[in-house]
């Protein structure tokens, strides 16, 4: 199979084609390994974190760490406020706050000391503790049939309905605060105790407000979060008629008098972010959970978070070409290359959905086996809009060998896709450059190709089918290796034109040179046979006639091809039947070559041709002179075929068969297989090659062709003259 120049140059620089994708997949690679080099960083991140954590009980609530389940409504934990609540006894500001988890219902299942029936329980309340700078917030919204408010002279403080709140402080006692109120508006506040014939005593550290609706009353208050121990309870109780003895009806978290029933409260310990903040991790969203995956201290913004070794990337700004200048870079980005950025680049949204943390059930599996099986896991979970992908790794905190809680530290990839991004646009620019760079070396390539098909195609037009120079090249002036080899052709060509002219017209001069001395010769061994010499003598005088006889005939020979070619360059064609002239000659040959017979095959239509017909018939004639000399005596097969675009004349003979390497050179000059046949018993015929290179020229004049073959029964051979009409 022939493969060009320019198909192999571009087979080698195709290989350069498989640099953008060996680069891209690199590229996936290094992805995939940045992805496990950042699980191993932020896992290594949580634990660190966690051990400035481990053995610090004093972050935790030591009662509701200790116990395995929480109760709904009676172990709190207040919600992170943004803004300080204004004390109007208005719901507005806990509107963004009245999440299920955040508010808790009370009603007749809720009542303390007492088993009323849900129709004798006409009292029920929804409840919403938040926290904000140092403050607990408290707002309860009381259903209430008939509200029984304080008599304003009147002694007793809990004769009414009132809401009562207990607590332990740091002294490990039981404190217990009153709000009753003979009227709407700011509340009063008093600290009690239980012990027989206390006074109780106003508290300034409450303050709030009472305001009266249609269905009740809601209180709204606010007090210091160092008036709260770790256990709180506190219930509303409900009198419906000040009749003697009055009857109270508690619904609420616990007995305020007992301060083993009080539940939990959990306010998470200033020190925790303290710590996190001298672990300086700015690149995470830090979130420390209790071991009931509550959130004790929430630091950082994983918008933000895409980790300490992989800043965020701005793709437009921080690009591969950015160590390059001018504006034409940037133009050139923007409007050829942005179009493939757009399909093959995901840049990082700025904003994606996340859910928040206490409602990812499907994405807290490694909290779950940091807080319960107390082992580090991380996962990959995909943000619900499909926006985000984020790692969290969770690691769990030891007090005395007992996991209290564990650290979350949470990253997006934006990171690690921007380093992508980045890395995929310097893949872009190098398979652009690439790629022209192999679109230059293909025009390389074909101008080369076309400079080299371009001088062969010069040099054949110079030489014919015989050999024979038609004229001169013309030097290229191309200062390169081709230039050199056009040069060094047309340099040959003139010495082998010149050469090919001392050849073409060497025998016209020797048969010019000779004819004067064989002349001499002949005519001396003329005079010397008409002298009287002994029989010996004789003998040498009749063999130097025979030499000199054989020495003109090929004077002869000579000077006749050289007229027959000077002949045909000069002739004029006309119009003639050749199939008339083949049938004519073909009838002279029956009468001079007898006995030989011949068989003749041609259209009675008129072949109307136009050429010489001498020259024609003079062809003819050689061919059947050969035919005839080479025949086995069988009858000689000639055959005219027309057709519109040529004609063909063939004549087939029987007898000896040509050689496989002369069926091409047996129509050169001085070219013959004959042996020498005795013609008689006193001479010999010389045959020099002449006859079948005239043939040949006479076709090439008549820019046609004549071929020798052997028949397909390898019985003889067979000449074939072609001519275009």
């Amino acid at each position: 199979m022939r493969i060009s120049i320019t198909v192999k140059l571009m087979m080698v620089a195709s290989v350069l084609l498989a640099i953008p994708f060996i680069g891209y997949y690199y590229i996936w690679d290094m992805e995939k390994y940045l992805r496990v080099g950042q699980e191993q960083t932020l896992k290594n991140n949580a634990k660190a974190l966690a051990t400035a954590l481990h053995n610090r009980p004093n972050l935790f609530n030591p009662h509701a760490s200790y116990k395995d389940t929480l109760e709904q409504g009676k172990d709190f934990f207040p919600t992170e406020i943004n803004d300080a609540i204004l004390l109007d006894g208005k719901d507005e500001d806990w509107q963004q706050y009245s999440a299920t988890r955040n508010i808790n219902r009370y009603d007749y299942q809720n009542q303390i000391g007492s088993k009323l029936t849900k129709q004798q329980v006409s009292v029920e309340y929804s409840a919403n503790i938040g926290r904000y700078k140092g403050f607990v917030y408290a707002f309860f919204n009381v259903t209430d049939d008939k509200l029984i408010l304080r008599p304003e002279n009147a002694i007793s403080i809990s004769n009414n309905d009132h809401l009562e709140i207990a607590t332990i402080d740091y002294l490990g006692q039981l404190q217990r605060y009153i709000i009753s109120n003979h009227k709407a508006g700011w509340v009063s506040a008093f600290k009690v105790s239980d012990v027989p014939g206390a006074t109780p005593q106003n508290e300034p550290g409450i303050q709030g407000h009472l305001a009266i609706t249609e269905n009740g009353y809601n209180i709204e208050i606010r007090l210091k979060e160092d008036m709260l121990g770790d256990k709180v309870g506190f219930q509303i109780l409900d009198v419906d008629s000040l009749q003697k003895p009055i009857q109270h009806v508690a619904v609420g978290t616990a007995n305020t008098h007992d301060a083993q029933d009080l539940g939990t409260f959990t306010v998470p310990s200033p020190e925790i972010e303290a710590i996190i903040a001298a672990m300086g991790r700015t690149h995470s969203a830090i979130t420390v959970v209790d071991k009931h995956s509550r959130i004790l201290k929430h630091q950082g913004s994983i918008y933000n978070a895409t980790g300490d070794y992989l800043e965020p990337l701005d793709l437009q700004q921080n690009t591969y070409s950015a160590g390059f200048s001018g504006n034409w870079i940037s133009q050139f980005k923007q409007w050829v290359l942005e179009p493939f950025y757009q399909y093959l680049l995901t840049r990082p949204p700025k904003e994606f959905q996340i859910q928040a943390f206490d409602n990812r059930r499907h994405q807290n599996r490694h909290v779950n086996n940091a807080l319960l099986r107390g082992r580090l896991d991380s996962i990959w979970w995909t943000t619900p809009d499909n926006k985000a992908v984020i790692l969290s790794a969770a690691h769990p905190i030891y007090v005395d060998d007992k996991v209290m809680g564990a650290v979350v530290v949470e990253e997006t990839t934006h990171g690690i896709r921007n380093i992508r991004n980045a890395a995929v646009e310097g893949v872009l620019l190098t398979s652009l450059f690439i790629f022209i760079s192999v679109l230059a070396l293909f025009l390389y390539t074909v101008r080369l190709s076309y400079r080299i098909r371009q001088l062969r195609n010069q040099t054949d037009a110079l030489i014919d089918d015989n050999g024979r120079l038609r004229g001169m090249m013309t030097a290229a002036t191309a200062k390169d290796e081709i230039g050199d080899l056009s040069r060094s052709f047309t340099d040959i060509i003139q010495q082998l034109g010149q050469y090919n002219d001392y050849l073409q017209n060497m025998s016209s001069r020797l048969s010019h040179e000779l004819k004067t001395p064989v002349a001499v010769v002949r005519s001396s061994l003329e005079h010397l046979a008409l002298t009287e010499t002994d029989a010996n003598k004789s003998v040498f005088v009749q063999r130097a006639q025979q030499g000199i006889n054989r020495l003109h005939s090929i004077l002869l020979a000579m000077s006749e091809a050289t007229r027959l070619e000077q002949t045909i360059e000069h002739s004029e064609f006309e119009s003639f039947d050749l199939a008339a002239l083949v049938k004519g000659c073909s009838n002279s040959y029956q009468q001079i070559y007898q006995p030989q017979s011949f068989h003749v095959r041609i259209s009675e239509e008129p072949t109307l041709f136009i050429g010489s017909d001498e020259h024609i018939a003079q062809l003819f004639d050689k061919l059947i002179a050969n035919a005839v000399e080479f025949s086995d005596g069988s009858a000689i097969d000639i055959q005219l075929q027309n057709d519109k675009q040529q004609v063909q004349l063939s004549v087939s003979n029987k007898g000896p068969l040509l050689p496989d390497n002369m069926m091409l050179s047996i129509f050169d000059a001085m070219v013959s297989i004959r042996t020498l046949q005795q013609s008689n018993a006193e001479s010999e015929q010389l045959h020099l090659g002449i006859g079948l290179y005239i043939c040949r020229l006479i076709a090439e004049q008549h820019k046609g062709k004549i071929i020798a073959e052997n028949l397909i029964d390898d019985s003889g051979v067979r000449f074939t003259l072609t001519l275009p009409k």
